[in-house]
């Protein structure tokens, strides 16, 4: 069990579009458990880790970053490829939303605070940064963190002169190993708050320090990273990571007496409701039977929850939830004959598409692509010089053999 009378450490994974399941468990912190909060002194994470991070450090409004999070996936669902469109452009939306959400002293407020893992792409090594000289500064080390090559661009955006990529790739989870360090991951595994599944076989598999099970709703959840679900299936991750983060806080007695809806939580009913998307996106029921062969998850069998999943979530984020799927049901009420002609008429026109934000893209890289191409031309002729030297070394290793084997060879003669 966790020492409640000391500061606390907060660590998110990255996990791309699903970070909407991060937004829950902050929400149940905080509706529940806001000493914790208050009493939480550093707050890590790598890439769309370090965003909520910023987020919980900046004090933004849960409600209104839910909706900024359900707009975002569903402006990458409009293109015929997805987030793979060349009309979507990730980096750029994001930098438009944290321009205007966060306040104008925000890097105050997370300057010593907040710690984002950066990737330095130089020599591969981790960097985390915890102090921020200005709102734009604090916004590029995001961005920086957020950069997942190729996924995101070519060339890598630099912070304070030196480029970096993605955090995660590096340090997923900041300050993992300290004992009161409350890590978060999406992915099932051995992370304090974490989904809970039932793998085939006993095994997981570590990725820069986050333990990840081997099954088929991780690697589902690796591609809805990428590539985000419908808004009913965003719902279903932003109220499991409400029930996940309340049973963490019911297992580690950190639940506090004033907190609303306390009698929700019981230690003798079945669960019923703690349900989470598998392969087929289809909710699946977790058994008295089912918790005891869960891998790494023994302690939690005294910590379900009551059958009350309609009144978890707070009002504000069901409205927003509620939206979403309204406007689902709405797509999926029209007539099939008219999205077949959407469809068809989205791939003939993809070619034009493509070329239009391709010239648009080129048109925005036009002031940085004197300095971009100069380190594009420099990084190439460092790993040519690598490459070299390397070639170098092993001709001169093998001449002296040579030349001994053909003294000797002479010798013989």
């Amino acid at each position: 069990m966790l020492n409640s009378n000391k500061e606390w450490t907060i660590s998110f994974s990255g996990c791309g579009f699903l970070s909407i399941y991060y937004l829950g468990v902050y929400v149940c912190l905080l509706e529940r458990a806001q000493d914790l909060i208050e009493r939480t002194t550093k707050i890590c994470g790598a890439s769309s880790g370090a965003l909520i991070g910023a987020m919980i450090a900046c004090q933004l409004s849960p409600a209104k970053c839910c909706k900024n999070l359900m707009e975002l996936s569903k402006e990458a669902r409009k293109g015929t490829l997805g987030s793979m469109h060349p009309s979507f452009n990730l980096l750029k939306l994001t930098r438009k939303l944290l321009v205007q959400e966060l306040p104008s002293n925000a890097h105050h407020m997370a300057s010593g605070r907040l710690c984002v893992s950066l990737t330095r792409v130089s020599d591969g090594q981790n960097v985390l940064v915890s102090e921020f000289a200005s709102k734009n500064d604090l916004i590029q080390a995001l961005i920086c963190s957020c950069f997942f090559p190729l996924y995101c661009g070519v060339v890598p955006p630099s912070y304070h002169g030196t480029r970096y990529v993605d955090g995660a790739l590096s340090n997923n989870l900041p300050y993992f190993s300290l004992r009161n360090t409350i890590t978060v991951s999406i992915f099932s595994g051995e992370s304090d708050i974490c989904p809970y599944d039932y793998p085939f076989y006993f095994h997981e598999v570590r990725h820069s320090n986050v333990s990840i099970q081997v099954n088929f709703a991780n690697v589902q959840r690796v591609i809805q990273a990428f590539f985000p679900p419908e808004a009913e299936v965003m719902a279903e991750f932003c109220e499991n990571g409400y029930k996940d983060a309340l049973t963490f806080l019911k297992e580690n007695d950190l639940l506090e007496i004033d907190s609303p809806r306390t009698d929700l939580i019981t230690t003798h009913k079945q669960d019923k409701s703690f349900s989470h998307y598998n392969v087929h996106n289809q909710s699946v029921v977790d058994t008295d039977q089912d918790r005891h062969t869960q891998y790494g998850s023994k302690r939690r069998q005294n910590c379900q929850l009551d059958n009350h999943e309609a009144g978890l979530l707070p009002e504000p984020i069901k409205k927003v939830i509620s939206e979403a799927r309204t406007k689902k049901r709405r797509w999926m009420a029209e007539l099939f004959v008219v999205k077949l002609v959407t469809s068809i008429l989205m791939l003939c026109l993809l070619p034009v598409e493509t070329v239009y934000f391709t010239l648009l893209k080129f048109a925005y890289w036009t002031p940085e692509i004197a300095s971009d191409l100069r380190w594009l031309w420099d990084l190439t002729m460092q790993m040519t010089g690598l490459v070299w030297r390397q070639l170098c070394s092993k001709e001169a290793v093998c001449r002296p053999r040579c030349l001994v084997l053909y003294t000797c060879g002479h010798g013989s003669d």
